[in-house]
This record gives C-alpha cells, sequence and structure tokens, in this order.
C-alpha cells in the first residue's frame, strides 16, 4: 500500500526552494530585526559609559570652605541635611540628560533657600552643583546696610574697592560681590541686586570644558 512521503521537519517550504526574491527578503528582514534589538539592548536600554565619566564624576581630598558651613564637592543630600537641620524650606530642581556612551554625564541641581542666615542677616541663597558637586554659591541678603560692614568684618580678603565691586581668588576659590557698590546712593537708584557668589574653580573649569567638547544638551527636569 502506498504511502505519503512526509517532509522533514527541517525541510524548508515551497516558497523558500522557488522564489529567491522572497528568500532574501526574509533574510533581510531577520537582519534588520537582529540589529534593532542589539541597538536597543546596547544604546538605549543599557548605554555604556564614556571613557571620561570618572574625571567629570570625581571627588577631592582638598575642597574649599564657601558659605558657612558648606563647602565645594559637598552632594545634595548632604546639603539637604544640613538645610533641613535648620528647618529651613528650599527647593530643589534636578536637570537629568539622557545617558548616553558619546558624552560624559552632566547632571544638574540648583538648590534655592529663601531664608538662609549668613551672618545673622537672612537672605536669598542658591546653590549649584555638577554631577553630585558643589560649585557654585550665591547669597543675596535682605538687609543690605546690615549685612556690608558684617561681611567686611567676617572675611578680611573681601576689601572695598573704589568701583565698589571685589572678587578675589584665593586658591581654588573664587569669591566675588558688589555690596558696596548696591549700597552706594548711584547703586540704589540703579535698583542694583547686592550678592556675594563663591566658586569652585576646579569644578567650574570642568563644567566649562564639558561644554565646550561636548557641546550642552539640554536635560529634563527629574520628576
Amino acid at each position: 500500500m502506498a504511502t505519503e512521503d512526509k517532509k522533514h521537519w527541517l525541510e524548508p517550504p515551497e516558497w523558500w526552494k522557488k522564489a529567491k526574491p522572497l528568500r532574501w527578503l526574509a533574510i533581510l528582514g531577520m537582519l534588520f530585526v537582529g540589529v534593532s534589538v542589539l541597538y536597543t539592548a546596547k544604546v538605549v536600554i543599557a548605554p555604556g559609559k564614556h571613557s571620561e565619566t570618572a574625571r567629570f564624576t570625581a571627588t577631592v581630598a582638598d575642597p574649599v570652605a564657601m558659605i558657612a558651613p558648606l563647602k565645594s564637592y559637598d552632594s545634595v543630600a548632604s546639603v539637604r541635611e544640613v538645610l533641613d537641620a535648620q528647618k529651613l524650606k528650599y527647593t530643589v530642581t534636578p536637570v537629568r540628560p539622557a545617558e548616553s556612551s558619546k558624552y560624559p554625564p552632566r547632571d544638574t541641581d540648583t538648590i534655592v533657600v529663601q531664608a538662609f542666615p549668613h551672618l545673622g542677616v537672612p537672605g536669598l541663597l542658591t546653590l549649584e552643583f555638577f554631577n553630585d558637586r558643589l560649585f557654585e554659591v550665591t547669597f543675596v541678603p535682605s538687609d543690605l546696610d546690615e549685612y556690608v560692614d558684617k561681611l567686611h568684618a567676617a572675611d578680611k580678603r573681601l576689601k572695598r574697592e573704589r568701583d565698589g565691586r571685589t572678587e578675589n581668588i584665593i586658591g581654588n576659590l573664587r569669591v566675588a560681590t558688589n555690596v558696596d557698590f548696591a549700597a552706594t546712593d548711584t547703586g540704589q537708584n540703579l535698583q542694583t541686586k547686592p550678592y556675594v557668589i563663591w566658586q569652585e574653580l576646579r569644578l567650574k573649569a570642568d563644567l566649562d570644558d564639558w561644554d565646550k567638547r561636548f557641546v550642552a544638551r539640554p536635560g529634563k527636569p527629574a520628576n
């Protein structure tokens, strides 16, 4: 009795044998899917670190003193602990660009404290972080008349200049202020906002270098 030949399970279908164009389309389709999966796994899901990531996230053994009690390279978490201990109200604005192996991280955070006391005078404090390291502090006193003399008494490096603006570089720290000018009649007529700024020059140089070499990529505020 005749029996029908059964196809082996490894034998390709008839269209594969007869239609070479369809065969190549199938091969190309499989290759496309494979490449897409590899790209997604490597770049989208788990991008590798840039070769200079360590440099742009490193800390140092010799941070500089900024506005007391803060110092350069302080992390966001450590600064928040200080503010929370003093029961101060503040906001935190983080910016997190997408991770990529094409450039090092450029995470930034800004903390704004509405009534931070410096030398007994409350004022607006703004803290800037680059990759979780404090690099810039700006203080705007609420009572300028009381603050000017206290600032000069507390920091002898800030000498009164003729133009009312002072800038000093001490090692890796830059300190600049315009409080003397803001306190003059001209400054008050111009409604000049007084400020003191402390800046960590090593971190500022790293941030400037990042922007120069990689071009600042816009990030989105983290939720």
